[in-house]
């Protein structure tokens, strides 16, 4: 699954859900189409003294829940659970 991501985030403790793309080039094509890719200045509404934010589009491999937690959680850093 691919993701737009902002700063290497999938998701800002502040939004509640987010789009998956089955396909890297459509998960491009709406990033490309919302969000200036590759901007290199801040917005007027930005906060100035902040990084400005790097948009790009990011592959995962989903697994269940229960696959996580019975194998790759031990190998996770900061996992809040």
């Amino acid at each position: 699954m691919y993701f737009i991501c902002h700063d290497k985030k999938v998701i800002s403790p502040n939004v509640q859900m987010t789009s998956a793309y089955q396909k890297k080039e459509i998960a491009e094509q709406v990033a490309k189409e919302r969000f200036s890719s590759g901007r290199t200045s801040h917005m007027d509404w930005e906060d100035k003294s902040k990084p400005v934010e790097v948009v790009s589009v990011e592959g995962f491999y989903l697994v269940p829940e229960a696959l996580y937690n019975e194998v790759l959680k031990k190998f996770v850093e900061g996992d809040g659970k």
